[in-house]
C-alpha cells in the first residue's frame, strides 16, 4: 500500500462530513432554545447568531432573543449585526426601556461607530425612532418600511 494514499484516506476520514456540520447547525439550534442564559456559550457563536437573527423576524416580541442578538453580535465583533439588533430592539420597545437599551448601547459601544452611537441615544432620549432611518438599516430585521414609515408620518404631523 502507497503511504501518501493512506495518509490521504486518513485525512479524509477527520475532516467533518457535509452532514455532520448540518447536525452541528442544527444542534445548536436546538441548544439556544433550550438554553435560557443571555450570554451564548458554545462554539460556533456566528452560526447561533444567524438563527437568533431569524428567530427574531419571526418572534419580534420576544424581548430575550432581541437581548441575546446584541450580546452574541457583541461575542463576534460585528459592529454592523450589532447595529440592526440594536435598531430592531429599538423599533419593538417603540421608545420604552429606555434604562436596557442605554445599557446594551454602552456595552456595544466600542463596536459601534460614534456618529450610529449618538443618533441611537438621541432616539432613545427624545423617543423619535425617526432618527433611525438614517442608520445603515442592511442587517435590521424589522425595519423593512417601518423606520420609512415613521418619517413620513412625522412630516404629515
Amino acid at each position: 500500500m502507497n503511504p501518501a494514499v493512506g495518509q490521504a484516506e486518513v485525512a479524509q476520514d477527520e475532516r467533518p462530513s457535509r452532514s455532520d456540520l448540518e447536525l452541528c447547525k442544527l444542534q445548536i439550534m436546538f441548544s439556544l432554545q433550550a438554553d435560557k442564559r443571555l450570554i451564548y456559550v458554545g462554539v460556533q457563536p456566528t452560526v447561533a447568531l444567524r438563527y437568533l437573527t431569524r428567530l427574531v423576524a419571526a418572534r419580534p416580541r420576544v424581548l430575550r432573543n432581541h437581548i441575546r442578538r446584541v450580546y452574541l453580535s457583541i461575542q463576534c465583533a460585528d459592529s454592523e449585526r450589532v447595529t440592526g439588533a440594536l435598531i430592531d430592539l429599538l423599533l419593538v420597545l417603540r421608545g420604552r426601556g429606555q434604562f436596557l437599551v442605554n445599557r446594551l448601547i454602552q456595552q456595544s459601544g466600542p463596536l459601534l461607530l460614534s456618529e450610529h452611537r449618538i443618533t441611537m441615544n438621541k432616539a432613545v432620549d427624545t423617543r423619535e425612532l425617526d432618527l433611525l432611518s438614517s442608520l445603515p438599516l442592511d442587517n435590521s430585521v424589522l425595519s423593512n418600511g417601518r423606520c420609512t414609515r415613521l418619517s413620513i408620518q412625522k412630516q404629515l404631523h
